[in-house]
């Protein structure tokens, strides 16, 4: 029965992401997506330890000018036992003479069945989009739609939604971003002029929906092997499919590889210091036509995960006591 219903999940996994609509990507995306998914999905918020802090650097095509380089902190803690959860997270992306800096807070309620749990999650956000003039370099010095002289910003409400489906050994999420879907309004003073209604100087946050699906076996407790699929959609972009395999080494170290669809293979390492902090890092082989301009791309991580500050007995993980539990906490 358990199979069964895994597999619907399977196929409602591919069927949401074949029917989404036809807009442009605006948001990061991380090799180390296994470990970062509270970035994609709000319903992530309390399924870690207890406490639990995440610090993400992603330097993007190096060598390319401009590149994007995004760098990432979230913050997850569980409440009621892992009933439910809250987490805020903040992030700067950079490229070129743009920058988005995003501050969310997420809050999510925990179900429990027999050998899973059914996270829902949803998130608020404020993102502020900036423009340096200056650092921009336009045919037309004198185009309206951007004064080089100045450095534009627009705060903008957002909010997403998720839901999280997990044990020990499964995982499976769907989640989407800007919802809200409210204006940018960059170069563009409607307070001054009010007739203007052109949208020169406008971005429009588009929706994004995400999917994570995972699955870790092991014939060795030892060893355990870590599978996961990652898939965005933002429309009339290709489709971001990337594919993570991952295998842990008695829970203190562990070395995979990585595949993104017609883009780039990755390496990742992995180690665990004294069960609660760990250092990770990655490197992207870049096999797009980029390959040419770029080195590739560099990616760390920090984590620190705890279920106790300074005591000896564990909390906040009572709730995860599945019935066919088979490995223990996993990064």
């Amino acid at each position: 029965m358990i199979k069964k219903y895994y597999k619907i999940l399977l196929v409602l996994f591919f069927v949401a992401f074949e029917s989404a609509g036809s807009y442009a990507q605006q948001l990061p995306v991380f090799t180390q997506f296994p470990t970062d998914l509270l970035f994609f999905n709000p319903a992530i918020a309390g399924t870690k330890r207890l406490y639990d802090v995440r610090i993400n650097y992603r330097d993007q095509w190096v060598g390319i000018p401009g590149a994007p380089i995004t760098e990432g902190l979230s913050l997850n803690y569980r409440l009621l036992n892992g009933k439910m959860g809250v987490a805020a997270y903040l992030y700067q992306d950079i490229t070129g003479p743009t920058q988005r800096n995003d501050y969310t807070v997420c809050y999510s309620y925990h179900l429990k069945l027999p050998d899973l749990i059914v996270s829902l999650g949803v998130a608020g956000s404020m993102v502020d989009y900036i423009a340096d003039g200056q650092k921009m370099t336009i045919q037309n010095p004198s185009d309206p739609a951007i004064d080089i002289g100045v450095t534009a910003n627009s705060w903008t409400p957002n909010a997403s939604a998720g839901f999280y489906l997990y044990n020990d050994r499964w995982q499976f999420g769907l989640s989407v971003d800007n919802l809200i879907q409210q204006d940018a309004k960059l170069y563009k003073k409607y307070t001054a002029s009010p007739e203007d209604t052109s949208t020169t100087g406008i971005v429009t946050l588009l929706p994004h929906f995400y999917g994570y699906l995972g699955y870790n076996f092991s014939g060795n407790a030892n060893y355990v092997w870590q599978n996961s699929l990652f898939v965005e959609q933002s429309g009339s972009t290709p489709l971001y499919l990337a594919y993570s395999l991952r295998v842990h080494v008695k829970e203190k170290f562990y070395a995979g590889f990585s595949l993104r669809l017609k883009d780039a293979v990755s390496i990742d390492l992995g180690y665990t210091i004294k069960d609660n902090f760990e250092i990770c890092y990655s490197y992207d082989f870049i096999t797009s036509a980029l390959s040419h301009y770029t080195s590739g791309t560099h990616e760390f991580g920090i984590i620190w995960s705890a279920d106790n500050i300074g005591k000896k007995e564990h909390r906040g993980d009572s709730f995860d006591q599945f019935q066919k539990k088979k490995y223990g906490y996993m990064f």
